[in-house]
């Protein structure tokens, strides 16, 4: 979800649409080729962003090395790849890490996946009011090409 949302409010957003940016999502025990499950289709649909399209990705499939940043929804996951990827800490952080919302009552934001549509429908809320404070914050960033 967290993959399309931002798409979008970057596709909505005149000040960030000229810039490059490269959004992909991967989980660490993904399935890839996965498709998104129905919950998060219909959670989705509701704010007219279409999943039917998305194929799930691994982690290990990314050369993490030639990414910018790395974004992960828990503490869980970030202490995860830190571990297997010591040489890049200093680029991955949770979104709430980054985003510097109020947080609710977590630094996480917990995986809906078995619960209700509900949960699914309040996790996509709170994804999409951390991004948006992220990219009020990135929005002035300009990333260098590197040589």
């Amino acid at each position: 979800m967290a993959e399309y949302m931002l798409k979008d409010l970057i596709e909505h957003n005149e000040e960030l649409k000229a810039q490059n940016w490269e959004v992909l999502s991967a989980g660490i025990s993904a399935v890839k080729g996965a498709k998104a499950n129905d919950k998060a289709q219909r959670v989705m649909d509701e704010l007219e962003i279409d999943l039917e399209e998305h194929s799930s990705h691994n982690v290990e499939e990314i050369e993490l090395s030639k990414e910018d940043l790395i974004i992960t929804m828990t503490r869980k996951h970030s202490r995860a790849l830190v571990l297997k990827h010591p040489d890049l800490a200093d680029k991955i952080f949770t979104l709430k890490e980054l985003s510097q919302g109020k947080s609710k009552n977590d630094k996480d934001i917990q995986d809906p996946f078995g619960l209700s549509e509900e949960v699914y429908r309040e996790t996509r809320d709170e994804i999409k009011d951390e991004l948006r404070l992220l990219l009020e914050k990135l929005k002035n960033f300009e990333l260098k090409e590197e040589d």
